[in-house]
C-alpha cells in the first residue's frame, strides 16, 4: 500500500503538468464548460464567478456563447503560433469544437478579440468588439471580457444584468478528473505488469 501511495503521488505530479501542456487546453474545457479561464491570470475567484455567471445568464436568455480567455501564450498549449492572433484562433477553436458546439465563440487576448459563429457573418460582432478597449493588467483583461459579453448580447437584443453569480467553476473538478484518470491508468498498467510477471515465474 505504501508503494501504491508513492506511485499515486508521483503520477499526480506528472499528470498535472501534462494536462496543462495540452495541445489546445481551451478546446478540452469548452466541451463541458462555457468559459475557459487562464491558468496564470491573477484575478480573484469572485471575479471568475462573475464572468462565469454573466456567460451563464446570456446562455439562459437564449444568447448561446462560450468564451476563451487567453492571457498568455501558455494558455494555447502547443499552438503558441496563434498567440496575439485572436481572430485566427477563434476560427481554429471553432473548427475544433464544431462537432460538439457550433454557436458563438468569443476569444479574448490582451491585444484584442476574436469571434466565430459557423455559418453566420460576423461583421456586426466584429464592429461591436472593435469599440472595446482592453486595459493593461489582469483587472483590465477581466473587465473587457465582461464588457464584450454584455455588448455582444445587447447587440442581439439581450440585456444582461450581471446578477447571476456562478456557484463555482467546474474547471478544478475537470482537472482533478484528468489527474485521477492518469493515476488510474498508471496503476492499472503497473498491476497488469505485476500479474504478468507472476504468471511468468
Amino acid at each position: 500500500m505504501r508503494r501504491l501511495a508513492l506511485i499515486a503521488a508521483l503520477a499526480a505530479l506528472l499528470a498535472a503538468p501534462a494536462a496543462r501542456a495540452d495541445g489546445d487546453p481551451a478546446s478540452d474545457y469548452l466541451i463541458s464548460q462555457k468559459v475557459f479561464f487562464p491558468y496564470d491570470l491573477k484575478v480573484s475567484p469572485a471575479v471568475q464567478q462573475q464572468i462565469a455567471g454573466l456567460v451563464e445568464e446570456a446562455n439562459r436568455a437564449g444568447f448561446k456563447i462560450r468564451v476563451a480567455m487567453i492571457w498568455s501564450s501558455y494558455d494555447l498549449g502547443a499552438i503558441t503560433g496563434l498567440w496575439r492572433k485572436p481572430q485566427t484562433y477563434a476560427r481554429f477553436l471553432g473548427a475544433e469544437l464544431r462537432y460538439l458546439y457550433h454557436e458563438r465563440l468569443l476569444i479574448v487576448m490582451p491585444n484584442g478579440f476574436g469571434f466565430n459563429r459557423p455559418g453566420h457573418p460576423a461583421a456586426k460582432e466584429d464592429a461591436t468588439l472593435s469599440k472595446i478597449a482592453i486595459q493593461p493588467g489582469p483587472t483590465g483583461f477581466a473587465d473587457a471580457t465582461r464588457t464584450a459579453v454584455q455588448r455582444l448580447a445587447a447587440a442581439s437584443g439581450v440585456k444582461l444584468t450581471g446578477a447571476t453569480i456562478a456557484k463555482g467553476s467546474s474547471q478544478n473538478h475537470d482537472r482533478l478528473i484528468i489527474v485521477l484518470g492518469a493515476i488510474a491508468a498508471l496503476l492499472a498498467a503497473i498491476a497488469l505488469r505485476l500479474v504478468l510477471r507472476r504468471r511468468g515465474q
